[in-house]
């Protein structure tokens, strides 16, 4: 009878922790270490999949996958959150692939979501940029409808020394350095 009850108040101590969840759009400052921003509305859902689009005489194609439960860590915070990830392909207009992060693992694309605006069908990212981090900047995926999507890549300065960027590094931006630039699913 007393193992009986000891066993009782442990799994009821287990059932008392459950993860506390938020939704996508909570602002991460006030969401608790371990808790979890789900994407409880599916505002994700639509930008999932394979987009396509021409951009000065090249071939973008976007394939933007998610992770549930995707565990973020900034400075000291900790949780856990729904996250979109693109990869991307860049053909020219002979047809041959300048830049292709397909192959890459999902969550090491270098292009995260970071926040939802479900009012604007906006989901903004970070792109970690390319080698020294060259071209690190915003990108942002609006929903149009539910075949097209509006493309914003912001890069920002970034200042090259052969200290922090070695000779013979890609410095090449190879996404498109644009605003409102549709891609139609594919």
């Amino acid at each position: 009878m007393k193992n009986i009850f000891l066993l009782s108040i442990i799994l009821l101590s287990f059932s008392c922790k459950a993860q506390q969840i938020y939704p996508l759009d909570t602002d991460f400052r006030t969401i608790p270490n371990n808790a979890y921003s789900k994407d409880i509305n599916n505002e994700l859902l639509p930008f999932i999949g394979t987009w396509k689009t021409i951009f000065n005489n090249k071939e973008i194609i976007i394939k933007v996958d998610k992770i549930d439960h995707h565990y973020i860590k900034i400075g000291t915070h900790m949780y856990y959150q729904d996250v979109l990830f693109i990869r991307y392909s860049i053909k020219n207009g002979q047809g041959t692939v300048i830049k292709n992060t397909m192959n890459l693992p999902i969550a090491q694309s270098g292009i995260e979501s970071i926040g939802t605006f479900p009012n604007q069908n906006l989901v903004s990212f970070i792109y970690q940029g390319g080698d020294c981090q060259y071209g690190w900047g915003d990108v942002d995926l609006q929903l149009v409808d539910t075949t097209h999507i509006k493309w914003r890549y912001q890069p920002e300065g970034v200042i090259l020394t052969n200290l922090n960027c070695p000779n013979g590094a890609d410095t090449t931006i190879y996404l498109p350095e644009t605003s409102n630039l549709i891609f139609t699913k594919q």
